[in-house]
């Protein structure tokens, strides 16, 4: 039985990386290896075109940041005895500053699917072509996740946690919150949460690359849920319920990025199984 001899499409040979394996997969643009330049412009680029989109967004949302405050305040209306003012400001440019905060969240969050589409466009010539159409099933699971963390954080994480810590407050002291502090707290934990439901897809794309296995990540389980345990304090209050209401998201998808993760490495193996069996039948 003779070797099988790589063979790599005309034209293509100076541009292959070294020792890979030609399976007549191609790198992306016919081949071609892209320079550290290269990659510093797609992602240059991409970036401005992300910025772009946010700050149009930023502008139409700014005029209409007084009626998305009414919204956003609910929360703490509901939390709060029936007449006590939800918010109060100490400064003639509170406002002002608060509305520029609120017109920026909104503007990322309506424009997650393009900044969210950059991203995982920038990762695709990382990939080879038949990892390549998991791209578009990516960017869409990023897109939903990213609204149910923010709708997370929304419809459960306020409510539960301004309702305690409102309860327990008012037992020693009347309360007076100020725009400026609640749209702050607003704001970190909606990031907070939009961009921590964005892990699993994270990790997925680690372990796609072969940077992560699943492994690693069994093995490294108690130091990463104390990670995971110190992000949950640093993001949220500090009280016990907003800790557990975030550490137990992110520990459920840390977890089912082992299960998907060791999904791929499975099929993986089984791929590469399926090659050498074919190796070992072709005939001399």
């Amino acid at each position: 039985m003779t070797d099988k001899k790589e063979v790599l499409p005309p034209g293509n040979q100076a541009s292959a990386l070294p020792g890979a394996v030609a399976d007549g997969e191609d790198l992306l643009h016919g081949g071609k290896v892209m320079s550290l330049w290269d990659h510093l412009g797609e992602l240059r680029g991409r970036i401005v075109r992300s910025i772009i989109v946010v700050m149009g967004l930023f502008v139409v949302f700014l005029l209409g940041a007084s009626e998305l405050l009414i919204v956003l305040k609910q929360p703490l209306v509901d939390a709060l005895p029936k007449g006590v003012p939800a918010l109060h400001f100490t400064g003639p440019m509170d406002v002002v500053f608060v509305n520029m905060k609120i017109a920026f969240l909104a503007a990322v969050i309506v424009g997650c699917p393009v900044w969210i589409w950059q991203f995982w466009k920038f990762f695709e010539p990382a990939l080879y072509p038949r990892e390549r159409r998991y791209i578009l099933p990516f960017i869409a699971a990023s897109i939903l996740l990213f609204f149910s963390g923010i709708a997370f954080c929304y419809f459960v994480m306020l409510p539960v946690t301004l309702s305690f810590l409102m309860t327990m407050g008012m037992e020693a002291a009347t309360p007076i919150i100020t725009i400026t502090d609640y749209v702050s707290l607003l704001t970190l934990l909606m990031f907070g949460f939009g961009f921590v439901f964005e892990t699993p897809l994270v990790l997925v794309l680690l372990g796609m690359l072969e940077i992560l296995t699943s492994e690693v990540l069994s093995e490294y389980r108690r130091i990463i849920v104390f990670i995971l345990v110190v992000i949950a304090m640093l993001l949220t209050p500090p009280d016990p319920i907003s800790w557990a209401i975030m550490f137990g998201p992110m520990y459920l998808m840390f977890e089912g990025s082992i299960v998907l993760i060791r999904r791929i490495e499975k099929g993986r193996a089984k791929t590469a199984s399926k090659a050498q069996q074919s190796d070992i039948k072709t005939p001399t």
